[in-house]
């Protein structure tokens, strides 16, 4: 069975975070990053996740901390509070990608279209 984790700090970079790790790993702690970026494909996507979390093990949480205090600054971050909130801003976001998506599909697809009418055409 998988023991309870917690976060103990977030950092702006992987660097930042994988550094903080290697500090506890040294310092006799489990610890790993978490990161919600949709697995690397929207790399600044963690900026408003919260950073690139660093999480040990329940028990050891207040140990880790003041290791990581000692040689890091890490990011002030707390999750908002109101589910409305996350979804008025999760629900601009999605309109305004919305768009941005369709103005770059319509542009593609024109662009295909001048390569490929001239192209046919004189094959005729």
């Amino acid at each position: 069975m998988m023991e309870e984790t917690t976060e103990i700090a977030a950092f702006n970079t992987k660097l930042e975070a994988d550094i903080a790790v290697a500090r506890l790993a040294d310092a006799g702690f489990d610890a790993f990053v978490l990161v919600d970026n949709a697995g690397g494909t929207i790399p600044l996507m963690q900026m408003t996740t919260g950073g690139y979390k660093v999480h040990v093990v329940v028990d050891d949480a207040s140990w880790a901390k003041e290791v990581l205090e000692e040689h890091f600054d890490p990011i002030e971050w707390t999750p908002p509070t109101s589910a409305s909130f996350l979804q008025t801003g999760s629900l601009e976001w999605t309109r305004n990608t919305r768009f941005w998506v369709a103005v770059i599909v319509l542009l593609a697809t024109l662009a295909a279209l001048a390569v490929a009418v001239p192209l046919t055409i004189a094959r005729m």
